[in-house]
């Protein structure tokens, strides 16, 4: 803990030496989409965080898992070396209960249900916005959560803006991004592109990734705006050798993309989006002392198109009324199915907003059609108090309905691998009642604080199950209570240096059998903290540390309860930022899981120019 206290004492006396006066700074409000309409973040009911690119651009992270880590109440499984598949739980929640979308193209697999975080790429985000708490009577099936990623937008300039980074890393590991904007008469374009490498920590665990995006937009005064954007990641990534003495080549593709058309009509706004996407993952496990051919072939095959209609206006000025539908058209294929399986979705919704000072009053209400798991109704009633006696404060709280379809897979597994899994006609969606009350206030100019109490009733949950012939199914059978406690802290010593805490606590218990839940990714108590500190020279520092109890089984051989903590450090000069990233500062041994440990301490330098 030692390079902890000097770099924590290093960063105090910076900020003495500096005698920076603080500045009250109100409460800003940041503009969000949780009710597919940008409005202000004092208005919304749940618990909802927001990243900036700037706050991005200072963390010590790789990809956006690693950024997400640093979120209170968001929680990532940890993996052993690079580009490895990752799971994320929000409030205790299973993967697949978490919505994650690019731009609002819904990323969820059908033959999952879960999404790799590590493919996507964070340098082109524009922000992220995290709604912790079930959004079902915005977004549909999204039990858990929803993590939307809002990529940067096209140019504003005749002249080209862009940067071009390039790092290198222990293990053999180099990475290099490039991206550009700009605009030409009433066209503007956004492009950017990534390459990253590494030998990773021993035999077989090697990775090479390419990341592009691109966006175009057309502005008309008649026309209103068009929009088109398209992602590609794609990677081969190699497992590294298990102790079975076998290794799994990993390789995946995805692609997605969005045709959208918003129109100012004055009183209203009009938005139509067609979004696509399409993502292969393929696993391949090899003798790791032969390197024969695959001894097992597994792959999944995953399609999707979506219309996306909505309509926002305003009422009495103030009010905030919006309409809309979501048309899904999903496939999945794969090496445990005969042929390709459809499934077709439709929902409408509707939004409103009362404001009536010192309330604001939210209604939400959604219906979902999915041509195999049924019709759903998720009602949503919450509210916001503002407390004029104390500035900055308010109360949020509310009450809704959720649920999870399963993944189509699952319905209809046909061929059986390994003897393992089995079809399930009967499985059906997963459903809860989820309540919120949260606490927000900025009692001096200096200090922020935030509580947040949060409770989901879970029923139909999915588990796993035996069927009469001995094959294991996904089945509909199991109760869950989920409830927890969330704290933040964030505290301005001077201008430039500020410090923050957060802690969250899960209990989550099944209630046929009343006992403790342990293990799948679900974590009981998690804290962070974190020092960051930038003067007007261009010198920053950002000191991150983040606790997880994984509440894992003892076969597991857990060891995680201890802090884990990374360092950015950078020096900006006019056109030129050069970094340097230490992660797993104190050079912890750790897992939740013995098989896949975090690596050991590491470094990463690079540059940044731009123009």
């Amino acid at each position: 803990m030692r390079p902890i206290r000097y770099l924590l004492a290093l960063a105090l006396i910076i900020g003495i030496i500096e005698k920076i006066e603080a500045e009250e700074v109100v409460l800003e409000k940041i503009i969000i989409t949780n009710r597919r309409t940008p409005v202000g973040l004092s208005e919304v009911t749940g618990n909802v965080t927001v990243v900036s690119a700037e706050e991005i651009e200072q963390l010590p992270a790789r990809n956006l898992s690693e950024a997400l880590k640093y979120i209170a109440g968001v929680d990532i499984e940890p993996r052993q070396g690079f580009a490895r598949t990752t799971s994320v739980s929000i409030q205790g929640s299973d993967s697949r209960q978490v919505r994650v979308m690019i731009d609002g193209i819904p990323l969820n697999t059908q033959s999952s249900g879960q999404v790799d975080l590590t493919k996507f790429p964070i340098e082109n985000i524009a922000r992220i916005e995290v709604i912790k708490g079930a959004a079902s009577s915005i977004w549909g099936s999204s039990l858990g959560g929803v993590v939307n990623i809002i990529t940067k937008d096209t140019g504003t300039s005749a002249i080209p803006k862009g940067s071009i980074t390039t790092s290198f890393a222990e293990f053999r590991t180099r990475k290099e991004s490039f991206d550009l904007a700009g605009k030409v008469d009433d066209f503007g374009y956004y492009l950017f592109s990534s390459y990253m490498e590494s030998g990773g920590q021993g035999s077989k665990d090697d990775v090479l990734e390419k990341k592009a995006f691109g966006k175009l937009s057309y502005t008309s005064k008649f026309m209103g705006k068009i929009i088109a954007s398209f992602g590609y990641s794609g990677a081969d990534t190699n497992s590294g050798e298990y102790p079975d003495g076998s290794w799994e080549a990993k390789p995946y593709q995805a692609r997605y993309g969005k045709i959208g058309w918003e129109l100012d009509c004055g009183d209203a706004d009009v938005n139509v989006d067609f979004k696509h996407s399409r993502q292969k993952v393929t696993t391949n496990s090899y003798d790791a002392i032969t390197d024969e051919e695959p001894s097992s072939l597994v792959w999944y095959k995953d399609m999707l198109y979506q219309l996306s209609l909505n309509l926002t206006t305003r009422l009495r000025e103030k009010d905030l009324l919006v309409l809309g539908g979501d048309f899904d058209w999903d496939t999945v294929n794969s090496v445990q199915l005969s042929e390709a399986k459809d499934l077709k979705s439709q929902a409408v919704y509707a939004n409103y907003t009362l404001k009536s000072e010192p309330w604001d009053l939210n209604l939400g209400l959604r219906y979902d059609h999915n041509s195999e798991f049924g019709e759903e109704v998720s009602p949503a009633l919450g509210a916001v108090y503002h407390l004029k006696n104390i500035p900055h404060t308010l109360i949020r709280a509310g009450v809704s309905r959720a649920f999870n379809a399963p993944p189509l897979l699952w319905k209809y597994y046909e061929r059986v691998v390994i003897g393992l899994t089995a079809d399930n006609p009967g499985i059906g969606p997963e459903r809860a009642w989820v309540y919120g009350l949260g606490l927000e206030s900025k009692p001096t100019p200096r200090l922020r604080t935030k509580l947040f109490l949060y409770r989901a009733d879970v029923s139909d949950a999915i588990g796993n199950a035996q069927n009469d012939a001995g094959d294991w199914i996904k089945k509909n059978f199991q109760k869950f209570r989920r409830q927890g406690v969330e704290l933040q802290l964030a505290f301005a010593l001077t201008e430039g240096l500020s410090l923050s805490a957060s802690g969250a606590f899960n209990d989550i218990e099944d209630r046929t059998t009343k006992q403790t839940v342990r293990g799948g990714g679900k974590p009981r108590q998690s804290f962070d903290a974190g020092i960051e500190y930038k003067n007007k020279n261009g010198l920053g520092l950002s000191l991150r540390g983040y606790y997880d109890r994984w509440n894992q089984p003892a076969s597991c051989q857990p060891n995680d309860r201890k802090m884990l903590c990374d360092l950015k450090m950078w020096q900006e000069f006019k056109n030129l930022s050069l970094f340097l990233n230490i992660y797993n500062l104190t050079n912890s041994k750790y897992w939740a899981d013995y098989f896949f440990p975090v690596p050991e301490r590491y470094f990463e330098g690079g540059a940044t120019f731009r123009w």
